[in-house]
């Protein structure tokens, strides 16, 4: 329902639109003065219901905010805003009402007279009460067209057995992501690659069927309080809060990352009293660059030293808490 959202279009092109549509619309009839009054009345009608069908299409057809999933309405908040959105459906509504009000009592008048030029300034009337008011509201259709695009963009979360992977920016939280499932998100040796939420999974094969688990890269957190952490950040908490059965933490212990190791651990220690109810495993991943005597699992993603265990060490957890 989400990917299949009509495409909003601001006050400008909505009504580009319609104008063009009515003026194809062409009545037969041998009486020519009747002719061209049915056609005013018809353009009149094909130009407002055109309209009025498009602004009630776009109300009608946006998910109810407070049944989206608890993931899904927070990122709408940290990227829209959630009251934003609720009032620019209400204007966008009241546009709606408005313009149907509008035709329906201005139309009236269209049907008795048998002058054509009233009827044109009539309809004229019409054309612009109903232009000012969607111009009015043009902001928000703005807003409701990225909100949609949001939604549109937004990855499919299933409610499986989900692990989420976390730690600074640049530890290889996608390349694990690689390693473990067959998504394949953007890779590159700069903080910050991943600004938002990619899924892949990892299928089990059991005895007379094939268990799926879901595994979440998040964007990367630094360690500040929430209150100071930016958009992306809020995405990966927000990932955390509403999906994470495990927390796979990732450490960089070569700090070839771009941030110590210290300040690496105090985020984990932070998302661990976060996270209580949550199962962690805490990873070391580029190994093969430098290796601690820490009881972190060792992993790397250029070797694919360790993959097969984290692979168990997921598969176990998982087991347990089902």
């Amino acid at each position: 329902m989400i990917k299949n959202l009509p495409d909003v279009l601001p006050a400008n092109k909505l009504l580009e639109n319609s104008f063009r549509k009515a003026k194809k619309v062409k009545i037969i009839d041998r009486d020519a003065f009747y002719r061209k009054k049915k056609t005013i009345i018809a353009k009149t009608e094909s130009f407002s219901t055109i309209i009025i069908s498009n602004l009630e299409q776009y109300v009608k057809s946006f998910p109810s905010i407070e049944k989206l999933p608890s993931f899904y309405q927070e990122i709408l908040d940290i990227k829209i805003g959630v009251n934003k959105l609720k009032k620019a459906l209400g204007a966008i509504n009241w546009a709606r009402k408005t313009c149907q009000d509008i035709y329906s009592k201005q139309s009236r008048q269209l049907v008795k007279p048998s002058n054509i030029n009233f009827l044109l300034k009539k309809q004229q009337e019409i054309f612009g009460r109903i232009s000012s008011i969607v111009k009015q509201v043009n902001n928000e259709l703005m807003i409701l067209s990225e909100a949609q695009h949001v939604l549109k963009e937004l990855p499919c979360i299933q409610e499986i057995p989900t692990v989420v992977i976390a730690g600074y920016p640049n530890v290889g939280k996608s390349s694990v992501l690689r390693c473990l499932s067959s998504a394949k998100p953007e890779i590159a040796q700069y903080p910050f690659t991943t600004k938002e939420i990619h899924v892949g999974h990892i299928k089990i094969k059991e005895k007379y069927s094939i268990k799926n688990i879901q595994i979440i890269d998040t964007p990367g957190l630094l360690d500040r309080s929430i209150y100071e952490r930016n958009d992306i950040e809020k995405q990966a908490i927000a990932a955390l809060t509403h999906l994470a059965d495990i927390i796979v933490f990732v450490i960089d212990p070569s700090e070839t990352c771009g941030y110590l190791l210290k300040d690496q651990l105090n985020l984990l220690s932070q998302i661990q009293n976060l996270f209580k109810s949550c199962s962690f495993i805490i990873v070391e991943n580029k190994v093969d660059l430098k290796r601690n005597d820490s009881k972190f699992l060792k992993i790397s993603c250029e070797t694919k030293e360790g993959i097969d265990i984290l692979i168990k060490e997921i598969i176990s957890f998982i087991n347990k808490k089902n």
